[in-house]
């Protein structure tokens, strides 16, 4: 069950700091984030059997580990597999899974491929198409989250994320990511 908007919001406080630091120190909410980070990388879990479970399932495409501590969740990427003949426009679907609220989201980036790789669109929208709808059921079945509903993450959340401040900042990228079009 998705928290209440209120509680999403105390939790966004309660990692993600609600001034912006001219000094660009760590403050006490990043420092929690930064303890449960720690946390939740020293052992192996139902992220590490999702990762396995996506190869398995989509072995023509490209599943990455996407993660990295600087957001507030787990992310992982299916990449279409990268030849010569599959150059032109393709989605990359990106799953993100919370790790200070029980929610995920699952969406979608453009990207051109040729000789470089070309950022196109970003659609936050559920995809309801595979490999989208494979991996949202892997996610709420593996690791027990729920879909947060688009209306709920677009709202505006009173915290600084990374580059983002108030009033662009919205739960969306307190709780997953400020840069989900910034896939490696």
């Amino acid at each position: 069950m998705v928290p209440s908007i209120e509680k999403l919001l105390e939790i966004a406080r309660t990692y993600w700091p609600s001034q912006e630091d001219p000094n660009q120190e760590l403050s006490p909410e990043e420092l929690r984030l930064h303890a449960l980070w720690q946390k939740k990388l020293e052992e192996p879990g139902p992220w590490d059997v999702l990762i396995e479970q996506l190869r398995t399932t989509f072995p023509e495409n490209s599943v990455g580990n996407i993660t990295t501590s600087r957001d507030a969740s787990f992310w992982c990427a299916i990449y279409p597999r990268r030849t010569p003949e599959r150059a032109g426009v393709h989605w990359v679907y990106v799953g993100c899974a919370s790790i200070i609220a029980p929610v995920y989201t699952v969406y979608r980036v453009q990207f051109e491929y040729g000789e470089d790789r070309v950022f196109r669109q970003l659609d936050l929208e559920p995809p309801a198409v595979e490999p989208a709808v494979t991996m949202a059921r892997l996610m709420e079945s593996t690791m027990d989250l729920s879909l947060l509903p688009p209306d709920i993450a677009n709202h505006p959340a009173p915290v600084f994320v990374d580059w983002k401040s108030p009033p662009k900042t919205t739960l969306f990228h307190a709780l997953f990511t400020s840069r989900p079009e910034n896939l490696p």
